[in-house]
């Protein structure tokens, strides 16, 4: 990945392993999304999706995260 022509170095937090990728889209707020009343409720399910990534190691201004490491 960091040899592609267009690999942008700033992006390199976000890299992981497509196992830790499933991970963080099967939890609830990932599901949820394509709910009808998600923009009301998606506020509510995102410390589950911070807690998820400070859990794996990634947290930060790539991530966008709320919950301190």
């Amino acid at each position: 990945m960091r040899g592609w022509a267009l690999f942008d170095p700033s992006s390199e937090e976000g890299i992981m392993p497509v196992r830790s990728w499933a991970r963080l889209f099967g939890q609830g707020r990932m599901r949820a999304r394509l709910d009808p009343d998600f923009v009301l409720k998606g506020a509510g399910l995102r410390p589950t999706r911070d807690e998820l990534l400070a859990e794996m190691g990634k947290s930060g201004p790539y991530w966008g995260t709320s919950v301190p490491q």
